[in-house]
Parts: C-alpha cells; sequence; structure tokens
C-alpha cells in the first residue's frame, strides 16, 4: 500500500540526525507524522513528536497508519526542483515526451556530496540470561550520501531494509563455484541480438522525427523497433537496480546532426556492441526488464504496463542482494579486503594504461595521415626527380630502364604514403574504439567497489561492538551473512569481467596485429616489385 502525507510510522532505531542539514534527531519507539515521501535516496521529511520538521531515513521507521489525518492544519513543503539521482533520464536529443512515456518524473533534494557528524544508528537492545541489557549502536557512515548509503547497501547490511518483497523465479539470481572462483551461473539459454536497418520515422504528421532500430534476438527471432531513448531508459533501470553489476554506459546523446547518415550508422554500430556486452552478462540478459525490452512488440498498452512494472520494481539497489543464491561459505575478512583492494589497483591501472594507449594510438593515427603520409611522398618526389634527371640524357637501353626502375621506386614510395594513411581505419582505430568501450566498462566500477568497501567498514564496525559484548553473536552473524552475499556477487562480477577481458583483448590483439603483418606483407610486395625493375639492368 502507497505511503502517502499524513500517514503515522514507528521509529525503530536511534537517528541523531544532523539538525543544520535538516534531518531530525528521533529516538526508538517515537512516533512521526510522514509529511513527504518523495525525498528520494531513501529518505523521508517527516514531523516529530515536538513538531520538528526534517529528514530521515525510510529503513529506520515501519508504518502504523495508511491513513492521512483529516486536520487541515497539515501544510506539506512545496517540492524542490533538484533531480533525483535515479530518476529517469531526459534525453534532450531524442525527446521523451511522446505516448511512450506519459508518467511523471519527480524532483526532490539533490544528494550532493552532503557530509555531516556521525550519529548513532540503529540501536539493538538485547536482554542477555544475566538480565543485563547490551546496547549495540551501529554508527552511519559519515557521508550520508555515499554510493554505499544512497544504493541501500547500508541499510541492508544492518538489517533495516525491507526485505519480506516477495520474489517471483525469474527475479532469482544463482551464485556457484568453478574450481577456485565465485562465479555467476551460466545463462541457460544464451542469446544474441543483431541490430539492424536503422529509419527515419516521424510522428505528429511530420513534426517530431526520430531513428528507430530494428533488434532480433536469436531467441525469438521476432524485430521489434526501439528507439535511442528506450535504450537509455533501459539502461537507467539497470543501474538503479543492479548495484554492484557493471554497466556498460550507453553512447554519448547528440542534439545536433542525428539524422546523418553516418552518425546513424556509428550509433548503430556501437548499440550493437552495447548490446552484445548485455547478452554476455548472465544476470542482465535474463533479467525481466530487459526480456520486455526485447519482447514487447508495437502494443503501446503493453509497453506502458511493463515499464511502470519495471519502474516500480522493489527488487533495486540493495534489495536486489535478496534474489542471490550463493555458496554457502563463510569468507575471511582479511583476505576478501586483499582481493578487493588487488582487484581495484588493477581496474586503476588497466584503465590508466588503456588510456594511455588509445592516447598513443590517436597520435599515430594523425602522423600516419599527415607528416608520415607527407615524407613518404617527399621521398617519392626526390626519386621522381631523379628519374626526370635521368631522362634528359637517355643514350641507351641500360639508361631508359634504370630512368624507368628509379621513376617506379618514386611511385613506391608514394604508394606507401597513402597505404600508410589508410591503415590506421584497418588497425589501430578499431582497436581504440574496443578500449574506449573498456574506459566506459572500468568507469563503473568505483561504485562497484564502493559498496564492498562499506560494507567491509560495517562488518568491521560490528565485528568491534561484538567483541566489546555491545552486540548479541547472533546479530553479528547475520550481518555477516549478508556481507557475504555482497561479497559473493562482487566476486561473481570480477569473474565474469575478467573472463570477458581475456577473451576481448585476445581478440582485439590478434585483429590488430594481423592487421600490421598484411600491412607490411603488402609493404615488403611493393618494394620487391620494385626491386625486380633493377634486375634487367645491365
Amino acid at each position: 500500500m502507497a505511503v502517502s502525507p499524513g500517514c503515522k510510522v514507528r521509529v525503530l532505531y536511534d537517528f541523531e540526525g544532523d539538525v543544520p542539514s535538516g534531518e531530525l534527531v528521533v529516538y526508538e519507539g517515537e512516533i512521526l507524522t510522514v509529511s513527504r515521501t518523495d525525498v528520494g535516496d531513501g529518505w523521508w521529511e517527516g514531523i516529530s513528536p515536538n513538531g520538528s520538521k526534517g529528514l530521515f531515513p525510510e529503513a529506520y521507521v515501519e508504518v502504523i497508519d495508511y491513513s492521512p489525518p483529516q486536520s487541515n492544519n497539515f501544510h506539506p513543503l512545496p517540492i524542490p526542483t533538484a533531480p533525483l539521482h535515479n530518476q529517469v533520464s531526459v534525453d534532450t536529443a531524442d525527446g521523451w515526451d511522446d505516448e511512450w512515456d506519459d508518467d511523471e518524473t519527480v524532483s526532490s533534494y539533490s544528494g550532493g556530496d552532503h557530509e555531516s557528524t556521525i550519529s548513532a544508528l540503529p540501536t539493538r537492545r538485547d536482554t542477555n540470561s544475566s538480565g543485563i541489557v547490551r546496547t549495540g549502536t551501529v554508527r552511519k557512515s559519515i557521508n550520508r550520501f555515499s554510493h554505499f548509503v544512497k544504493s541501500g547497501g547500508e541499510a541492508y547490511i544492518i538489517g533495516a531494509s525491507h526485505t519480506d518483497v516477495k520474489i517471483p523465479k525469474g527475479e532469482i539470481v544463482t551464485i556457484g563455484e568453478e574450481g577456485n572462483r565465485i562465479t555467476w551461473d551460466r545463462s541457460p539459454q544464451p542469446f544474441t541480438c543483431v541490430i539492424n536497418a536503422p529509419e527515419k520515422k516521424s510522428k505528429f504528421k511530420g513534426m517530431k522525427s526520430f531513428i528507430a532500430y530494428n533488434i532480433i534476438p536469436s531467441s525469438s527471432g521476432i524485430v521489434v523497433s526501439r528507439r535511442y531513448k528506450h535504450f537509455d531508459w533501459l539502461y537507467d533501470r539497470f543501474v538503479e537496480k543492479f548495484t554492484c553489476i557493471s554497466v556498460p554506459p550507453l553512447p554519448d546523446k547528440q542534439i545536433t546532426g542525428r539524422f546523418g547518415e553516418e552518425f546513424v550508422e556509428k550509433r548503430k554500430e556501437k548499440l550493437q556492441l552495447w548490446m552484445s556486452r548485455i547478452c554476455l552478462h548472465p544476470v542482465l540478459s535474463q533479467s525481466m526488464v530487459f526480456n520486455h525490452f526485447l519482447t514487447c512488440g508495437d502494443n503501446e498498452k503493453e509497453w506502458k504496463q511493463g515499464k511502470r512494472k519495471a519502474e516500480c520494481d522493489k527488487l533495486v539497489g540493495a534489495s536486489f542482494f535478496v534474489t542471490v543464491e550463493s555458496p554457502p561459505q563463510t569468507l575471511e575478512l582479511l583476505a576478501v579486503e586483499n582481493r578487493m583492494e588487488q582487484f581495484g589497483r588493477f581496474i586503476k591501472n588497466m584503465d590508466e594504461s588503456v588510456k594511455a594507449i588509445q592516447e598513443r594510438g590517436q597520435a599515430h593515427c594523425e602522423k600516419c595521415q599527415g607528416s608520415y603520409r607527407h615524407e613518404y611522398k617527399k621521398i617519392g618526389s626526390t626519386f621522381g626527380s631523379l628519374s626526370t634527371a635521368f631522362a634528359i640524357d637517355v643514350d641507351s637501353e641500360n639508361s631508359h630502364q634504370l630512368t624507368q626502375a628509379v621513376e617506379h621506386t618514386g611511385k613506391t614510395f608514394d604508394d606507401i604514403g597513402e597505404m600508410l594513411a589508410e591503415q590506421p581505419k584497418n588497425d589501430f582505430l578499431p582497436l581504440i574504439e574496443g578500449l574506449k568501450e573498456y574506459s566506459g566498462m572500468l568507469s563503473t566500477f568505483p561504485d562497484v567497489l564502493q559498496v564492498h568497501k562499506g560494507t567491509i567498514g560495517k562488518v568491521k564496525e560490528c565485528q568491534r561492538l561484538k567483541d566489546e559484548e555491545k552486540m548479541e553473536d547472533s546479530t553479528f552473524e547475520e550481518i555477516k551473512e549478508r556481507a557475504d552475499t555482497i561479497t559473493n556477487v562482487s566476486f561473481a562480477e570480477m569473474s565474469h569481467f575478467h573472463d570477458q577481458q581475456v577473451a576481448d583483448f585476445k581478440n582485439m590483439m590478434q585483429h590488430f596485429l594481423q592487421e600490421q603483418i598484411s600491412y607490411h606483407h603488402r609493404v615488403i610486395q611493393k618494394l620487391e616489385d620494385s626491386l625486380r625493375m633493377y634486375d634487367n639492368i645491365q
């Protein structure tokens, strides 16, 4: 049931909010009156028993009365204009204001880098066999709006999130083991998608134009038509739902030149790469939202129903972890932390190296089409000038043959210059495009790693409380079990990335070197042809 302004909620945990930042200070058992639920980032606004109004975490209260009061004294604050961090993006290039999307987006407080002093959250009070009350306080992160907090990771770890949502069978995600690695279970029915036949269409009697791309999944063979904005919507759903999964970025939006033939073809190629990457992922490819994207035809009602269902999905962010079935094993905290730090260094170094190759490759391409090409043509021109000089005074057949041979040498170097200028499109440019895709994927990992870093920090904090006998052993074990789930998800995603990285770089480097070899063979053939011109000169 939806929570409306005016309903009552009971505080489950003490919350020493940062009052100057607009947060409430509330205590376990107090009754609050909700004034707004559209604040975003897992926060609500409400009124405390003493009449103070401010923000509090949604995960730290339970609803006890859905009925709003009838009093006329209740006046909710006006809605600010800053966007939610996870609201549906508006594609200014392609538009999102047609019949495919008539749902309103809600504005709210901006997350920003809001920081405050550490406050105690939540407080658990348990009585042991001796009748002594043991109070364990799990302290909230300094940066309340970190990715770990915004994703709901903190609330999930300490057991404050609502995990009683019914999980559809199709949403269950399984993690297994291959040798000494933790991996996603492989897709039971892997498939591919082909994007072709981009077509310019219009609506509203030609007042609005757009490009539609045909998508053909191998699993069904049924063609569906999608605009860029639909890809953008799908990407937003992925990012919101799968906090610990690296979702590759889409190709950039563009306002001008959107209907140019070259741009449309280039975008089609990049969308094809993106779709292929999604199809290869055991979790993303099997998600219900992706299935809706690939199977819904031109039925507007059917599309909207699936769209709203995806946007109302409760199993997003940290709630996704409750859908995960992972190996029943206890992971050593120090070993986990070391492995994650090592992976973080690997990602950082790989990102720097990939960008360095891109920069060097781009500079090489420019030289091939500029200074290198000109240098070879200058060399060819000088040999051409020599052959012209020889041609002035030809008094024998051998002199004529020498003139032709030198002239051929000049043309050979001229041809090599042109070949060099054309070569980057065969080797360096495809390599650079592949590396750009990886730069995009690597850029997603800081947020993924931050969720796990926050998890490690929370487990250490709870370990300290347990050692100080301020937290029950059973409570800590529950927290540790949830942390292990996040670790298994992170490890499975790391394994998937490594597998894809090996396959992709093998293919990219093989193609690059094969094209380099082919180019040099052609150069050698040219030079050998020119060399043979001198064989018959006596």
